[in-house]
């Protein structure tokens, strides 16, 4: 029988050691970036599971809800310095964390978005592709509906 390699869930002595691993390596930052220095410290764990892990569950710096204007103007101001680099963005909006940052910018600000209404033979072929691929939004994404 196959095993299943589902999400591992994180134990108290790896919390400790992701904390660290983020004073060693990223000393004094409430919005740490060096994750695969800091990962190294942490065994049988990535970089991206030790960002996640932090972003998510352990730093109490970030801010949770809705954003504010000044945050998005900071958001705003972070991609024109740096793209789509989410942890040096995240670093000029100070009070959301690189995921929080990306989210925000792909799905609400980014002035890339179409936002006119959908005309029908759109609907059709989303309908379609949801019919063969059922709800694999990624891959439905990538064949682009719309640019």
């Amino acid at each position: 029988m196959p095993q299943y390699k589902g999400r591992k869930i994180w134990t108290p002595e790896e919390d400790q050691l992701l904390k660290y691993a983020i004073e060693k390596e990223d000393p004094h930052n409430p919005n740490p970036s060096k994750w695969t220095a800091i990962s190294k410290h942490v065994p049988n764990r990535s970089n991206r599971d030790c960002r996640k892990r932090w972003t998510s569950n352990m730093a109490f710096t970030f801010i949770k809800g809705s954003w504010s204007p000044t945050e998005d103007a900071m958001l705003a101001l972070g991609m024109e310095r740096y793209g789509e680099r989410w942890s040096l963005v995240s670093m000029v909006v100070k009070s959301r964390n690189s995921d929080q940052c990306a989210k925000r910018w792909r799905e609400i600000l980014d002035p890339n978005i179409n936002r006119a209404r959908w005309s029908p033979a759109e609907d059709n072929k989303l309908i379609q592709a949801v019919e063969q691929h059922g709800t694999a939004w990624a891959k439905i994404g990538k064949k682009s509906f719309r640019p």
